[in-house]
């Protein structure tokens, strides 16, 4: 638009100079000498004046740094501004006096044309002013100019300097961040917080070590106790185990028979068919943590009185145990000590920083006073050159922007499909991450399942097993009676020690009753009983007769002492045994209690998986809502296309009124005077072109500026978006990630205490099984004993036949003693009927004794293949837990850099609302100068018209009396008439002119209605963006609470599990760290610069480039 206007002017003074130049040639022979030595200066000086091309400025935006953190560049190009200013406004000098200098060329030839014909008076000539020299008030801008830059010059070499400092600052600070990230989970040192935090967080682990070490050491106290009592008691018990032995050397034999009746006893409590089942579901489940089993061979060589708990073997394992134990406390303290010393650092550093944040902000509010001084003297300068300003500057300028608009809105339209596009891309990622994290979600629910299902098989386990003991528990209940009673029986029995062969059969009939449970097993004792009965009616009348039977030797009384002895011995093992089972049934109830926060756990995950499900409902509705932002900004730009075809049509109507306009004022275009004011109009016209343009270059860097940073809160506002979202995506990520490893912890723990207790069982279970080998051999000696007691009794029943034989011959003395043999014979006879069956029970208790062992080998085997199973399933359940640690410290690590950059967004945006509110404020001040110099502008040109109309009632006068004088000028009619058409063509031309000018005018006016028009459209959008920013400022500070609220319930949860995670292990150290931070230091250093500089140039270089850059994170 500037270059056809300053087209058109150029060539109409041009032509106009060409004219008058064939003028005064056609004149010439009449004209004086000087004249004619004028013509070629003339001629020669008005090319230069109407088509001398103004000198382009440079600009200095192109001078800006593509990269801003080197100061060398900035000294380069960045601050070269003085000369260029001079340069300018030399520049403008040298065309203000040509334009002047060309003036005054054309208005000497005019007046020398008319002059030569009319003598007309040279009264134009003498009123203008010298050629040479330029307005007052131009020479008073040109001195102030100068006055500034030499001011400003020691400023920019400052401003350098400073950022100097600073870049060194920032270059100093970069590697101890960077030692902060590679040794700590953090990243700046902008977030003291954290750091406190972490520092907290050793501590905890410290003191976790601390008292892990003082549990470990005050076990090691205790099992070191427990093992001297229990070396103390197996002395006691070996002391009395001699003693008794060497009591009882008398009766060897004796003492042999009860041992062996005791053990058979023993044996037909623990071959029960209801207690040992040979695969019974619990023994089948504690296989598979059972340890390996000792060889048999070294077993059986030992006694049955040593048959104890071996510490001696345990002793090795908890030393080795607690060595491992001390040599990671060691490991500890020594971190403990590193992480200190790097503590003191991080101190040191945080003081200084400190300090240099203080000095920083003491030179901030030193800037911030210079900038303040700076922006008042700005003040007066721009009010000096508003003035100085005109309407067509601001209407050429509107029309400008209204191109730039068009282009930034088509620019805004493809940035729109640009972000759609990358929406619809973060869409499909998010949906593949949320189908990934179902998947995953899924397959831990499957495992949980899986789990959960073993959990219950355990159970149902533990509860047979629960029956079984309880079933033993009344077994052992009744065999204690029986003891008891058996107990009475024999004191009785050492007060008439005849009674004690005969007990003998029924004690031992009465020790076989407990494996017998059926409805047989009473009528047994019935039958017992009975014969009982009649051993004892015997006894009396045997006891009777003395001298017939035979004396029972005294050692009977010590054996009857061993048996109880032997007896309350049994009673303790019952009762151990009785101990036994309760703490089996405490396992039970430990059972369940895991049982029940598994399903809790489960519970847990199902709430988390809805709440995934929910927020991927959240993106779709975002999603939607950006849609519809697409569709409303296409809306915006359809309305900016009918407003400008509207803006079309008034411009064209406006046309033809100023065409209306100027063919009424054509009629005044007859006269000298005219062309003259049209010629002086034309100069100002161009002198007011020049000046429009420069205005123009000045206002285009920053309109660049205001639609940079529109564009730029538009992609911080969609960063906004998509890191919020990221972050809530984490922070699910990692509520599940710590229950998982929660979960996982606890697993451990239970899967240790179970190992722990299953050894503990194994061990048992081994002792168990030499005690019934031992028992099995007993039975083999005692079935060899009662067959030797079987043939003694065949002896005595011959020798009684013969004694019978005897008796017989002597029948007629001695009837009634034949009745009494009669009786001894038929008890001798149920006696070996009784030893019979004994024999049986022997020969099927032996049998059990085999099978029962051959099952215990097999399972010996079975629990071998079992340990190593579940040795391997532990190490992968070790290797799990440790990838599960990383993945989480992963995790955390990308919530802090997601944090972080969150609040780095805030501050931008933050910056950028003050940047755009002080722009608007200066904007609108613009637009306020513009429509008073518009209303003044207006009223002028009303002066001009009326002025006009005065002068067009002066000429009609002159007509007037030109036509009363027409007789006296008829010679010079013809000349007139000549110069009469060619002065119409001349102020037809220059009325064209002047109604292209003013139609221009028109338009400008109308594009300045349009821009305002468009401002206010800016204003609403700068609203909407500031509601859109509040909003996201409240969903950060809802993320915010959510946030702290997750930590808490985080803090607990780590608190609850810290004795678990400390038996587990320390955790694994931090990998790689975060993300790279931005260099916030090299963003303060250009914002002071962009606030200390006064010239506007600078500003909007510093804007355009390194700002500009830092701001664009996509890049």
């Amino acid at each position: 638009m500037f270059q056809r206007l300053k087209g058109a002017i150029d060539s109409r003074i041009a032509e106009e100079q060409a004219r008058q130049k064939t003028v005064a040639g056609s004149s010439a022979p009449v004209s004086r000498s000087n004249s004619t030595a004028k013509q070629p200066s003339s001629r020669t000086a008005s090319p230069s004046t109407g088509t001398r091309p103004r000198r382009a400025k440079p600009k200095d935006g192109d001078a800006s740094p593509a990269r801003g953190p080197d100061p060398s560049e900035f000294e380069d190009g960045a601050f070269v501004i003085e000369d260029e200013a001079e340069d300018v406004a030399a520049g403008a000098a040298i065309d203000g006096e040509k334009i002047v200098t060309a003036e005054a060329d054309t208005t000497r030839e005019v007046q020398r044309s008319n002059g030569e014909g009319e003598n007309v008076p040279e009264k134009v000539t003498q009123s203008r002013p010298h050629v040479t020299e330029l307005p007052a008030d131009v020479r008073a801008k040109l001195q102030r100019l100068e006055n500034l830059q030499s001011k400003y010059k020691g400023s920019v070499a400052n401003l350098l300097r400073s950022y100097r400092v600073a870049h060194a600052r920032a270059v100093s600070i970069e590697p101890f961040e960077k030692a902060l990230k590679e040794n700590t989970p953090l990243a700046t040192i902008s977030d003291p917080d954290a750091l406190v935090e972490y520092l907290t967080q050793l501590n905890l682990k410290g003191d976790m070590v601390m008292d892990e070490l003082k549990r470990v050491s005050a076990d090691r106290d205790r099992y070191k106790t427990k093992f001297e009592d229990s070396e103390k008691e197996a002395i006691a018990v070996r002391g009395e185990l001699e003693a008794l032995k060497s009591s009882s050397g008398t009766a060897v034999k004796a003492t042999g028979n009860e041992q062996g009746e005791t053990l058979s006893m023993a044996e037909t409590v623990n071959t029960d068919p209801t207690t040992p089942s040979v695969k019974s579901p619990v023994s089948s489940v504690l296989k598979l943590f059972s340890p390996k089993q000792k060889p048999e061979s070294a077993l059986d060589n030992q006694d049955v009185g040593e048959d104890f708990f071996s510490y001696d073997e345990e002793l090795p394992k908890l030393q080795a145990q607690v060595n491992g134990k001390t040599a990671e406390v060691e490991g500890l303290k020594s971190r403990v000590t590193v992480l200190e010393t790097e503590l003191a650092m991080v101190k040191k550093s945080s003081v200084g920083n400190v300090e240099e944040l203080e000095t920083a902000h003491r030179e901030l509010s030193t800037f911030k006073e210079a900038i303040s001084l700076a922006d008042e003297r700005l003040e007066q300068i721009e009010t000096q050159s508003a003035e100085i300003k005109t309407l067509k500057s601001r209407l050429t300028t509107t029309e400008e922007q209204l191109s730039a608009l068009e282009a930034h809105l088509a620019e805004q339209q493809k940035q729109a499909a640009a972000e759609k596009s990358l929406l619809n891309g973060e869409i499909a990622g998010l949906k593949e991450s949320s189908d990934q994290e179902l998947r995953a979600a899924k397959i831990a629910k499957e495992q949980f399942e899986v789990d959960r299902k073993q959990l219950d098989i355990q159970m149902e386990v533990l509860r047979t097993s629960r029956e079984a003991d309880a079933k033993q528990i009344e077994e052992l209940a009744d065999s204690n009676k029986l003891l008891m009673n058996q107990l009475k029986e024999e004191t009785g029995s050492q007060t008439n020690p005849v009674d004690e062969p005969d007990s003998k059969p029924a004690s031992a009939n009465n020790l076989t009753v407990p494996p017998q449970t059926t409805g047989g097993a009473k009528k047994k004792k019935n039958n017992k009983k009975k014969k009982t009965g009649n051993v004892a009616a015997a006894v009396k009348e045997a006891s009777q007769e003395k001298d017939a039977t035979h004396t029972i030797p005294t050692p009977i009384a010590s054996d009857s002492q061993a048996e109880i002895s032997r007896l309350k011995e049994e009673i303790l093992d019952r009762d151990r045994q009785i101990e036994k089972l309760q703490t089996k049934r405490k396992l039970e109830a430990d059972l369940r209690e895991e049982l029940e926060n598994m399903q809790d756990n489960f519970l847990q995950i199902g709430q988390e998986h809805v709440e995934a499900k929910e927020k991927i409902k959240e993106l779709q509705g975002e999603k939607s809502a950006f849609q519809a932002k697409l569709t409303e900004l296409e809306s915006e730009v359809e309305i900016y296309k009918s407003k400008s075809e509207e803006s079309d049509k008034m411009r064209d109507d406006l046309q033809s009124l100023t065409a209306d306009y100027e063919s009424l004022k054509s009629k005044s275009a007859t006269l000298q005077k005219d062309l003259g004011a049209a010629q002086q109009l034309a100069a100002s016209r161009y002198r007011d072109l020049t000046d429009l343009r420069d205005v123009l270059q000045k206002a285009q860097p920053e309109l660049k500026s205001l639609r940079e940073e529109s564009t730029k809160l538009k992609t911080v506002k969609d960063e906004l978006a998509t890191r919020t979202s990221e972050l809530r995506r984490l922070e699910a990520r990692e509520r599940d990630l710590r229950s998982d490893v929660n979960s996982f912890k606890k697993q451990a723990a239970d899967r240790e205490g179970e190992i722990r207790t299953l050894n503990e069982k194994v061990t048992q279970e081994t002792n168990g099984r030499l005690r019934a080998e031992d028992q099995a051999r007993v039975a083999q000696r005692d079935m060899r004993k009662s067959e030797a007691e079987r043939i003694k009794l065949a002896a005595s029943g011959e020798k009684i036949s013969a004694e019978l034989g005897s008796v017989q011959e002597e029948g007629v003395k001695l009837r009634a003693k034949v009745h009494e043999l009669e009786d001894e014979v038929t008890k001798l006879t149920g006696m070996s009927k009784g030893l019979s069956e004994e024999v049986d029970l022997r020969s099927t208790q032996f049998n059990n004794a085999q099978s029962l062992l051959g099952s215990m080998r097999d399972q010996s085997a079975e629990m071998a293949m079992q340990l190593k199973e579940a040795k391997d399933q532990s190490e992968s359940l070790e290797e799990e837990l440790a990838e599960v640690q990383r993945l989480l410290s992963e995790r955390t690590r990308e919530g802090e850099t997601m944090r972080r950059l969150l609040a780095d967004v805030d501050d931008r945006a933050d910056a950028k609302l003050r940047e755009m509110r002080e722009r608007m404020e200066i904007a609108i001040e613009e637009r306020d100068r513009a429509e008073d110099e518009a209303s003044t502008n207006g009223r002028k040109k009303a002066r001009e018209a009326e002025e006009l109309k005065t002068k067009l009632r002066d000429l009609e006068r002159d007509l007037k009396r030109a036509i009363d004088d027409r007789d006296e000028f008829q010679q010079s009619e013809k000349e007139w008439k000549r110069k009469r058409d060619d002065l119409e063509g001349v102020s037809e031309r220059a009325s064209q002119e002047v109604s292209e000018v003013r139609s221009a005018m028109v338009e400008l006016r109308n594009a300045l209605d349009g821009s305002e028009k468009q401002v206010r459209d800016a204003e609403k959008q700068r609203g909407d963006l500031r509601r859109l920013l509040e909003e996201a400022n409240q969903r950060y500070e809802k993320l915010q609470k959510e946030l702290k609220s997750l930590q808490a319930k985080q803090t607990k949860l780590n608190d609850r599990s810290s004795g678990e995670s400390g038996r587990a292990g320390s955790p694994n150290g931090t990998g790689g760290r975060g993300l790279v931070q931005m260099d916030y230091v090299y963003l303060k250093t250009i914002l002071l610069q962009f606030l200390e500089v006064r010239d506007r140039k600078i500003q909007t270089s510093l804007i355009e480039g390194a700002i500009g850059q830092l701001l664009h994170m996509d890049k």
